[in-house]
Parts: C-alpha cells; structure tokens; sequence
C-alpha cells in the first residue's frame, strides 16, 4: 500500500530566516554591551580623584574616651576650645573651607567602608529633608579612611549623591589627617560647635535621628530655627 502520510516540506528560505534572525540578535547583543560599555566608561570620568590636599590651622584635638555623645568640659577637655580651621575641595574640586563665620556647624568624618556611616548619612539626609536642621547651623561631611579595597559604598563621591546629601563635602588626604587632626577614632565621630565657633560636643559612633536632632540643637543654641 502507498504511504499516504503526510511528509514535511523542506523550507529552502528556513535556515536563511533563522541565521538573519541570529544576527540580528548578535548586533542586539553588541549594541548593548557598547552601551554600557560608554555608560561604565563616562561614570568612571565623571568619578574624580576621592583624596586631596587639605590644610588644617590649629590645635590638634584629643581623641574621645568613649562612644556615644560627649559635651562634659569635665571629661572632655576640647569642649568650649575652638574649632580648628580647614580649608580642602569637595568631588569636583571646589574649594571648601571650615572657619569662624558665624555660624554653629556639625562637621561629621565618614568612612564609605564603614556600616554605621552607611545607616547614620541618610538619617542626617532624612532631617534635612523633614527641616529638622536649625538656620544657623551648616552641615559639613569629610571623606575619610577611603580604602578601595574595603568596598562598601565605595567610591564615596558616588555614595554621598546616591544618599542625596546636600551639604558641604570635603576630602580628606590620603593620610587621613583631618581625622587624625579633629581626634577622630571610631566612626562616624563628629564635632559640633556653637556659632562662636567653639566646640559645644563630640560624638563617636552611630546616632539615632532623636539624637542627631538633639546635638544640633545644642550646637544652634538659643538661636536654634
């Protein structure tokens, strides 16, 4: 009996349609790599130099005993001494400067390695936001300890745009010395002053949003908005 099944076709367009479908997958695939390819390529030249020089003018500061909050003239011999001036650049190499102008300051030293810092920055941002900071109070972050090799939120000039923060930045030099200089030891350390520009507290370690606010308002003093 004669085979009556039904037998497939040969297609002689069928591997011409397949090879030009994976070409045009291929040029896909390609086009997108170069993509992100420029993208990687300008990130990393919009990505400065994370240290600089910076001068520091005054008295070396000691390191705190403990953690937590420190604003006692009788355990802590910087409280009521002046603030040292620093002058140094932010990211983009805008000079930056911390001196006696009048105004109360909290100058907070961040390491982008370190978890504390990555919690207690965006609670910062996040009074900022709420308008918890006082008007007479400016906000300096210096960037410190900066370790490639530690990773984390690593590099911090990426770090501090992705958290939104909006103060003033300045780079520490490569070794460390304005962490050195201000008495920094754990992080975050911090160093409040009133707007006689005299130290009014020092904190070491991570704060919560109740006591972030509350420092401030020690620095602000009476003038406190």
């Amino acid at each position: 009996m004669a085979d009556t099944k039904t037998r497939p076709v040969a297609n002689p367009d069928a591997g011409s349609n397949k090879l030009f479908t994976l070409a045009i997958i291929g040029i896909l695939v390609l086009g997108l790599g170069a993509i992100a390819y420029v993208v990687t390529a300008r990130e990393a030249v919009a990505v400065g130099e994370q240290v600089a020089p910076i001068s520091i003018d005054g008295e070396v500061l000691p390191p705190m005993a403990d953690s937590g909050i420190s604003a006692d003239p009788s355990s802590d011999p910087t409280i009521g001494t002046p603030l040292p001036a620093v002058s140094g650049t932010d990211f983009a190499g805008n000079e930056v400067v911390i001196d006696d102008d009048g105004r109360a300051k909290a100058v907070y030293f961040l390491a982008h390695w370190c978890p504390h810092c990555q919690a207690e920055l965006p609670r910062i941002v996040e009074l900022v936001d709420d308008g918890k900071q006082p008007d007479n109070l400016d906000i300096y972050a210096i960037s410190t300890s900066v370790d490639a090799s530690r990773g984390g939120a690593y590099p911090p000039q990426t770090w501090f745009d992705r958290e939104g923060f909006n103060g003033f930045v300045i780079r520490d030099s490569e070794s460390n010395s304005a962490f050195s200089h201000f008495g920094g030891g754990g992080f975050p350390y911090a160093v409040y002053v009133d707007a006689d520009n005299n130290i009014v507290a020092r904190s070491s370690g991570e704060l919560q949003p109740q006591a972030i606010e509350t420092v401030w308002q020690i620095a602000a003093g009476s003038d406190a908005g």
